[in-house]
């Protein structure tokens, strides 16, 4: 009955905008990472705690550490002082227990393990605190103003926090290392030791409550009292090509945070594409030549022009705002730089072209003429005017000699 609720409450959500889905998390960040742009936000700023979102940042520390995947660890009862105190997800590793680091990774990522997190930042760093040292070193390097750690696990603590949007910056940046991509899109993973199966917790929440999530190509979930249920994940449009990046934090329960994710990425897959703005080809820019049989010189977009909107583009919205030289004279040799044209939409520019001349304009002498023929013919009006004036001269001088 539970699963039939969900999943009803599921479909009446997506059939309404995303303005009417009174979403439950309070913080959220939608990237498309085609264009690396905010295209959602809901307080991406403000910081807030981020729970197991934390491991993004453990995970990747710990690839940078890791010299050999393979090498063998051998667990300690003392890796996991205070997890269950704190009420902190473990996978179940056991003292005197040898795994190798791959085996934390996963563990520690897909499952979520605080276990399998203490025990893979003492083995590469001598202790907890040595770890978040170099965690906080990464925030610093990448720019992230508004984090700051003072565990690997993501145990809730005042000075433990984020935001929204510094955990999607964290995660592109991770999603780039070949070995975090692997571990963040893996289903499942079984120990080396075959002692356990882990499996990703985003995963195995979407089935039981019967979420579409094939689109999704991995996520992280985390969840304490202060953080609520978290969300990082990142999503693949195959119908428009476009891959997104959705950070969520403070929804109230399980499953609300993966249904915020699946409703947000399906009303953008289905009312958000790139629009073309200019076909490759069409002509924007025509100018007038001087002095040749052709009239005037087109030029095409050497490309096309696409923007990420929700609904077609109006040619007539766009404008094509030239700078440069206004004719074309027969001593422009082909190459010649005449200037740029910009292409605005919507007040922005989202182009700018070089103009450039293809192939020389001829000189035609008749164009020439014709161009400048009332010069001309005040000319020869002035000639004949001249010539007429002098035979006159030249008569009246032969009738004075006659005399």
């Amino acid at each position: 009955m539970k699963k039939f609720f969900f999943c009803f409450l599921f479909f009446f959500l997506t059939i309404f905008p995303i303005k009417a889905l009174e979403l439950n998390s309070e913080y959220v960040v939608l990237y498309n990472l085609n264009d690396d742009q905010v295209v959602y936000e809901l307080k991406k700023d403000e910081v807030t705690s981020i729970a197991s979102l934390t491991k993004i940042m453990t995970t990747l520390v710990a690839i940078d550490l890791i010299s050999d995947y393979n090498q063998q660890i051998v667990i300690n009862k003392n890796m996991f002082v205070g997890l269950e105190e704190a009420n902190a997800a473990v996978i179940g590793l056991k003292d005197k227990q040898k795994v190798t680091y791959n085996d934390l990774l996963y563990g520690m990522f897909l499952a979520s393990g605080a276990d399998a997190t203490r025990a893979i930042a003492i083995s590469l760093a001598g202790s907890e605190n040595n770890f978040v040292m170099l965690m906080n070193q990464k925030v610093r390097e990448m720019g992230l103003s508004h984090t700051h750690f003072v565990n690997t696990v993501g145990l809730d603590d005042k000075n433990h926090y984020s935001t929204v949007n510094d955990v999607a910056l964290l995660l592109k940046k991770a999603f780039e290392n070949e070995k975090f991509k692997e571990i963040f899109m893996t289903e499942s993973y079984t120990l080396s030791d075959h002692s356990m199966t882990v499996s990703s917790t985003f995963k195995k929440t979407a089935k039981n409550y019967q979420l579409p999530y094939d689109f999704i190509l991995g996520a992280k979930t985390g969840y304490t009292e202060n953080a609520g249920r978290c969300l990082a994940s990142i999503a693949y449009d195959q119908k428009n090509d476009i891959t997104y990046l959705l950070v969520t934090t403070g929804a109230p329960s399980s499953p609300k945070h993966i249904m915020d994710a699946v409703n947000i990425y399906h009303y953008y897959f289905n009312h958000y594409k790139y629009y073309p703005l200019v076909e490759k080809e069409d002509i924007i820019l025509t100018l007038k030549t001087k002095y040749s049989k052709q009239k005037e010189v087109t030029f095409s977009a050497p490309k096309e022009i696409t923007k990420y909107l929700n609904q077609p583009v109006e040619k007539e919205d766009i404008l094509f705002e030239y700078h440069g030289k206004s004719i074309i004279t027969p001593n422009m040799k082909s190459g010649t730089g005449l200037g740029y044209i910009n292409v605005i939409y919507d007040h922005e520019i989202v182009e700018t072209f070089e103009i450039t001349l293809s192939s020389s304009v001829p000189f035609s002498l008749f164009a020439f003429i014709i161009a400048n023929r009332f010069f001309l013919i005040i000319g020869i009006l002035l000639i004949l005017c001249i010539c007429f004036i002098t035979q006159k001269m030249i008569q009246i001088h032969k009738e004075k000699l006659h005399h």
